[in-house]
């Protein structure tokens, strides 16, 4: 058996099709070009990259199970002793082999670029890759059977159309801000990525995945053998029994259900010496660059009452469950700043430009307590505007939209106004306006101004 893989591998078309998956595969991570320095990124981008892979590895096994009917043997061959089912089962091997070594090849052509730089290796990677290798082979499989019973060669471009619609519209019907609108099964669906980069996925959802594909996988399996109606039926069973297997143990709530909080991702690294500076394990390659603009920013505002005496990493996380770092209040002896980045992976801001956002960042934003009272929330968001210019030390930039202009007027006035003040009155002030921002008590205006006192 193995000689005959051999055989099949070296002379068979097989190789082909696992080069094609390679080449899409990899030029999808070279034209995203954002996994830079996180395995958690590197690993969602190559799951979400089987929206183009399975169609193809559909599509590749079909063409290649008509290749009796192309060369126009199948005559000649079912006339041979030995059995038509163990020369397709060699057939799936080989392309089973193929597409696994394709993946994993586009795998890790994506670690050899973020290796240098990750500093946090997240649980689920390995699940995350065996899932959707084991997708790609269901869907290989399930090629080479409806080749074998469709061998035209209109079906492979037309199954991979069919398949890439397929799954664009399941994702479109089960993209929802009502969760419990999504049915529980769709958490089968094998682009499920990692979420963002502190939530890792559920083993149980894994679990799920990996029944209902293997039973998928081996369903294929026996349809490529089966010859009569009995055993069709019989070959249906695996995909039925892993559906009902795996479906019990998705979770209720849609899918953000599927994700868990990855407090390893979120723990701190932090700097030597004094203040102290955090950010995240998982971002922890760019604590030397944070450093600086952090301790110049933790200087700036050392001079106001209750001053932070540590710049942390505020974590901010986007569709997920168990978010109890971000919801928390920020104490008032701590500087949250979030981290931005660039397409590349790297830091979006420079020294300069990061030392300005976490000034401003000092004075948390909250939403208005009436979004469409103009009157009210126009002189808050200026006062704090001005506040965060203040700091910065220079007038707040004016805005180039034509209706911005009273709103520019206005920033401008509390800014003059403030540093009108004698210095300690300024100081008392903006000590006042940050205490209030941090409680989210919407009334910034007032104590800029004068009128009250927190």
């Amino acid at each position: 058996m193995t000689r005959v893989l051999r055989i099949e591998l070296r002379r068979s078309a097989a190789p082909w099709v696992g080069l094609l998956l390679l080449a899409i595969g990899v030029a999808h991570l070279g034209l995203r070009n954002d996994a830079s320095g996180r395995w958690t990124t590197l690993a969602a981008l190559h799951r979400v990259g089987l929206l183009l892979l399975i169609p193809l590895a559909l599509a590749g096994g079909a063409w290649y199970s008509r290749r009796e009917r192309r060369q126009r043997m199948d005559e000649l061959l079912a006339t041979t002793p030995r059995p038509g089912a163990q020369r397709r089962l060699v057939a799936a091997a080989a392309v089973a082999v193929t597409v696994l070594a394709a993946h994993l090849l586009t795998f890790a052509v994506g670690a050899v670029r973020v290796a240098p730089n990750a500093t946090y290796l997240p649980p689920g990677l390995p699940q995350t890759v065996a899932v959707g290798a084991v997708a790609l082979v269901a869907a290989a499989w399930l090629g080479l059977s409806l080749g074998r019973v469709l061998p035209q060669p209109v079906v492979a471009p037309a199954a991979a159309v069919v398949a890439a619609g397929a799954i664009i519209a399941m994702k479109s019907s089960f993209t929802s801000d009502l969760d419990d609108q999504i049915p529980g099964f769709a958490l089968l669906d094998p682009l499920l990525d990692g979420g963002d980069e502190f939530s890792v996925i559920l083993n149980r959802v894994h679990a799920g995945q990996a029944l209902w594909l293997v039973g998928l996988a081996v369903t294929a399996a026996g349809l490529l053998s089966a010859g009569r109606p009995r055993q069709v039926a019989f070959a249906l069973v695996p995909a039925l029994v892993g559906g009902a297997l795996a479906v019990p143990l998705l979770p209720a709530g849609g899918p953000t259900a599927a994700y868990a909080f990855d407090h390893g991702a979120a723990a701190l690294v932090c700097a030597d010496g004094e203040p102290r500076v955090c950010v995240t394990r998982v971002h922890a390659a760019t604590l030397p660059e944070v450093v600086g603009p952090a301790r110049a920013s933790l200087a700036t505002l050392a001079k106001l009452p209750d001053a932070p005496t540590s710049a942390v990493e505020r974590v901010e996380r986007v569709g997920a469950t168990g978010d109890e770092l971000s919801r928390a209040p920020q104490p008032a002896d701590t500087l949250w700043f979030p981290l931005y980045f660039d397409p590349s992976g790297r830091l979006e801001l420079t020294g300069d430009e990061m030392r300005d956002e976490m000034l401003s960042g000092s004075i948390p934003w909250c939403p208005p307590t009436h979004p469409d009272d103009d009157d009210g929330w126009q002189p808050e968001s200026a006062a704090r505007s001005a506040a965060s210019a203040w700091l910065r030390g220079r007038p707040p930039a004016r805005s180039t939209m034509p209706n911005m202009a009273e709103f520019d007027e206005m920033e401008q006035r509390f800014y003059r106004d403030l540093t009108a003040l004698p210095q300690d009155e300024q100081l008392r002030r903006m000590g006042a306006l940050r205490r209030a921002a941090q409680d989210c008590r919407n009334a910034l205006y007032p104590i800029l101004a004068g009128e009250t006192t927190p």
